[in-house]
């Protein structure tokens, strides 16, 4: 056969040439059967190799490398990554979200042949209903309090609270202690679930829902739980009597601390959901909605933060008495030997991978509920905030603060908007809207002895404002109530509103400065809604850029456009927002004088208005633009000494970089946005100079803002910290201003462990 004779055609299928009755892909078969036999018959050429050499089998030598890998994983810091073609940044990600026990979805072996049930537990006496020992109900009762920790931080309650055998069937329980608890348990996880679902404040990540079909004692009120727990208490108190042997004393001790610590902490979830209450408004029924949930008042309070008293000083109890109960054991999953069964729930979960649940240590689990209690009586203090800007300041502390804790949050939002435009359930978020532009800038429109309060037009914009844009300011409590690493993305997503929000402001300035201006007394009415808008929306700008500090999301070297932005710009603007309000009060209140001689160049005494926009915020926004400009001058003076390792150009784009992380300013007006070249003029400016003056000019910012911080008495504990970083901050520059480490290129380091916001500026030899 002649090899010249195989065109490159001959060798192709042609489905063209089939019959029309022949189906393409059985005529397939014999076209595929004649290209083999003319490679065979190439094979047989001479010179020509043969299909096998072409195509050699590969050869397969498998080879250990775990130690080489654990070696090479020695030569990485925390954090860091390698990059390769075949492990690319979705391939990391999927391995440290493995390293998660929470979201790994790794084969969990099953260890129990047949999971037991309730009947099958009680047929066969592994597990007792009546005559339980108290050392038995102890281990119970805190494995169940473990469970029900591990639930709140993000598992399924299949795989922990309703692993207890005990709470599937509770009216079958002859044990009263034990049934009066498992009673008490189903309610205490229903109400903490309403909480959380009335707040709709959580992620996936931090919360899972779903009962899996169980009815958690619905027929049962959660007074006839208490009684029931009362009931036993009472009993124990007599069997504490009756006891002679110090060891069971203990224990009966022990098991009614925690009865009465379960009752204690299920009134308190009572006393703090909003009741359903006719509403009134200046003493008349309002028949659209005649039923509204209202908070607790602040009496009832009171009462409140008691009984969360007793119940703290329980947990103390209650961890000194662990060991009393029945312990796990070793090496077992099951948080206590009788009355578990880790698989029981397994055909009830998603058709997925089963993810293995760790249950929370005990002693663990017991201080999470004490600082849960702590947590709740700090939740109480919300109704003493009468005005907004107190409100969203709570708000935002009590974030900082106890960020962790998904159900103070939620009764927390629970508590403040109990519906979401009545503040406390007894007054219109709307009219708090108003009181708190009132406290700030106090617009002439809504100053009683104003003509414009009195103008059915003026009122009907403002009314018609602040009932349009209430949904953005309530949005700001919901944000505060998620994690914080939610808060910065949903408040990305926001600051668009504010855009429309600022527009708005803008024309009902415009157009209640024209009606003012047809008084016989005219007032000026320009930016006073504006401002006010502007200051919130700027405080949104600032935490936005603020807590990618604390979430760790910037490179070292942008820490440089970060704190340029916050310096020259945003708590510039909020000063100036601040100023302005402050001294727009002082004219109102100087008008409005009526001993003010018209003639006289003395200005009276102005009585200090309440609520009014106060020295203590403006100063701490000027300590805060100068710790800033102290870290922008400072990081100025890194940059020229080329002591900051900039990423590859073929790896990083710098405008790339800055036009992300501030994406979310681009769609407001006020304060316009500023461009890249703007950053890159400003540093290019900055770095003409040498870096001995650069790391004065820090010094100077960080001295003046420890100065304003240490001027106002009775500072916060977040002004002390602040303050202890500028005194470190300080320390360092003057050091490098005279030139300590000059030739050094080391990098510093930037530790933030003292403040969330502002690091400690290191720099080692």
């Amino acid at each position: 056969m002649d090899q010249t004779q195989l065109e490159p055609e001959d060798l192709s299928l042609k489905p063209s040439t089939l019959p029309d009755d022949l189906d393409p892909s059985l005529a397939a078969v014999p076209a595929i059967e004649e290209v083999a036999t003319r490679y065979a018959d190439l094979e047989n050429l001479q010179g020509v190799p043969s299909w096998s050499d072409i195509r050699p089998s590969p050869v397969r030598e498998w080879r250990d490398v775990t130690g080489e890998f654990f070696d090479c994983v020695k030569e990485l810091q925390l954090g860091e990554l390698i990059h390769d073609n075949m492990f690319g940044l979705f391939d990391a990600m999927s391995a440290i979200e493995m390293m998660d026990p929470k979201m790994d979805a790794g084969m969990c072996c099953n260890k129990e042949a047949t999971p037991l049930t309730f009947q099958t537990a009680v047929e066969t006496s592994k597990m007792k209903l009546a005559n339980l020992e108290c050392r038995e109900t102890i281990g119970i009762i805190d494995a169940v309090y473990s469970c029900t920790v591990s639930w709140l931080e993000g598992h399924s309650m299949a795989q922990t609270v309703l692993t207890c055998l005990y709470l599937h069937h509770p009216n079958q329980i002859e044990d009263k202690p034990m049934r009066a608890f498992a009673c008490a348990i189903h309610k205490l996880v229903n109400l903490i679930r309403n909480f959380i679902l009335r707040a709709r404040v959580y992620e996936e990540e931090d919360f899972q829902p779903s009962t899996y079909g169980y009815d958690l004692c619905c027929d049962l009120t959660e007074t006839k739980a208490c009684n029931m727990l009362k009931s036993a208490e009472e009993d124990l108190v007599r069997k504490l009597k009756d006891t002679e042997g110090e060891r069971e004393k203990e224990e009966v001790g022990a098991l009614l601390s925690r009865l009465k610590f379960t009752r204690l902490l299920l009134q308190c979830l009572v006393s703090l959901y909003p009741t359903k209450q006719s509403s009134s408004w200046n003493s008349i029924t309002v028949t659209a909605n005649p039923v509204t949930n209202v908070s607790p008042n602040k009496t009832e309070m009171i009462d409140i933060v008691k009984t969360l008293n007793g119940a703290h000083e329980l947990t103390q109890v209650m961890e000194k008495t662990i060991e009393y109960g029945t312990q796990p054991e070793p090496d077992s999953d099951t948080p206590n030997p009788m009355g578990f069964s880790m698989m029981v729930n397994q055909r009830l979960l998603p058709p997925t991978f089963p993810r293995y649940t760790k249950i929370k240590e005990r002693a663990t689990c017991i201080q999470y509920l004490a600082e849960l209690i702590q947590r709740l009586k700090h939740v109480c203090k919300i109704v003493h905030c009468t005005n907004y800007h107190s409100a969203l300041n709570f708000f935002m502390d009590f974030s900082k603060k106890f960020s962790p804790c998904l159900l103070s949050r939620s009764i927390l939002q629970t508590l403040y908007l109990p519906t979401h435009d009545m503040v406390f359930g007894t007054k219109k978020l709307t009219e708090v809207l108003k009181e708190s532009a009132k406290s700030f800038i106090a617009p002439p429109v809504l100053l009683a002895e104003n003509p414009l309060s009195s103008n059915p037009a003026a009122c009907n914009c403002v009314d018609s404002f602040f009932a349009y844009n209430e949904h953005t300011f309530s949005v700001l409590f919901e944000i505060c109530g998620y994690n914080r690493a939610r808060q910065r993305d949903k408040l990305g997503i926001m600051l668009s509103n504010f855009a429309n929000l600022q527009d708005e402001a803008e024309r009902v300035d415009a157009y209640l400065h024209q009606l003012s201006m047809k008084n016989e007394n005219p007032r000026q009415h320009l930016a006073c809604f504006g401002t006010w808008v502007l200051y919130h929306c700027l405080r949104a700008m600032s935490f936005f850029l603020l807590s990618g500090l604390e979430l760790e999301l910037y490179s070292v070297h942008e820490y440089l456009y970060i704190f340029w932005y916050l310096y020259q710009f945003l708590f510039g603007w909020i000063v100036s927002a601040l100023t302005r309000a402050d001294t727009f009060l002082v004219e109102q209140d100087y008008v409005a004088d009526p001993k003010a001689a018209k003639g006289s160049q003395k200005k009276p005494k102005v009585k200090k208005r309440k609520g009014k926009t106060d020295a203590k915020e403006i100063i701490f926004n000027q300590a805060m633009q100068n710790m800033c400009g102290g870290y922008y001058k400072a990081l100025g003076g890194f940059i020229a000494e080329e002591r900051i390792p900039e990423p590859l150009p073929t790896f990083d784009n710098e405008k790339v970089r800055f036009e992300h992380r501030f994406a979310p300013f681009a769609a407001l007006s006020t304060p316009p946005p500023m461009a890249y070249s703007d950053f890159k003029m400003m540093k290019t400016y900055l770095l003409k100079s040498p870096a001995g003056e650069l790391y004065a000019s820090a010094a100077k910012h960080f001295h003046e803002a420890r100065v304003l911080l240490e001027s106002y008495p009775n500072p916060d504990e977040e002004w002390h910290e602040i303050v202890k970083v500028a005194k470190m901050n300080f320390v360092m520059m003057n050091l490098l201003a005279s030139g300590l480490n000059w030739q050094s290129r080391t990098p510093p380091e930037f530790d933030f462990s003292c403040h969330r916001f502002f690091p400690i500026i290191k720099q080692r030899k």
